[in-house]
């Protein structure tokens, strides 16, 4: 029992001499707070609110495929999408050649190993190839997005050997049909897309 006290008392002095020297520092002490379906949250860190807001996320998910079991998670992704039409063209927009080349390259492979895609952009190396990356990654940052929103990259060892290999995703595939792109790369008319998105 003595013992426990003393925990406690060593704890309390510890919370105490940190307060103090936050305070002298001039450190201002604050919890992030989001809004999630209409109920506030804190965090005290920014992993912990990521973390949070993805949990939160997975349990969305969850509820809307237990709602209806028919769908599978591929059905809900149109939803989730911010890859509506406005946001494609402003995406493609301001984008260079090279970037549109290794967009469509992406496009046109299930998966591109980065070996691959700087052979087929004529790059002269995979140095090269990151600047090229660099710059959809830039635009993407412009849109308030993240480059796994456009692609994910998977990193395999084969012996010592490194190999990164380019997955568009399915969301973007899906708007970039939707707008009939790239076949018709002259249309930016969205009213005029196959399927709208409600």
């Amino acid at each position: 029992m003595a013992d426990e006290s003393v925990n406690y008392f060593v704890l309390d002095n510890t919370l105490r001499y940190l307060y103090i020297a936050l305070r002298n520092k001039r450190a201002n002490l604050l919890a992030i707070e989001f809004v999630h379906r209409g109920k506030k949250w804190k965090a005290d860190t920014p992993e912990e609110a990521i973390r949070l807001r993805h949990a939160l996320e997975i349990d969305d998910q969850s509820e809307r495929l237990a709602s209806d079991p028919t769908k599978s998670p591929d059905d809900w992704l149109e939803l989730d999408s911010p890859w509506t039409p406005e946001v494609f063209w402003s995406f493609l927009d301001g984008i260079g050649d090279q970037q549109k080349d290794a967009v469509l390259a992406m496009a046109e492979h299930d998966g591109i190993s980065s070996a691959e895609l700087t052979k087929q952009l004529k790059l002269s190396s995979e140095m090269a190839l990151a600047g090229v990356i660099s710059g959809l990654s830039k635009q993407l940052t412009n849109l308030d997005l993240a480059p796994p929103v456009l692609y994910t990259v998977n990193t395999k060892w084969n012996g010592k050997k490194k190999e990164r290999f380019f997955f568009l995703q399915k969301s973007f595939r899906q708007t970039a049909e939707e707008v009939g792109w790239p076949k018709e790369k002259g249309e930016r008319n969205a009213s005029a897309t196959k399927h709208k998105r409600k």
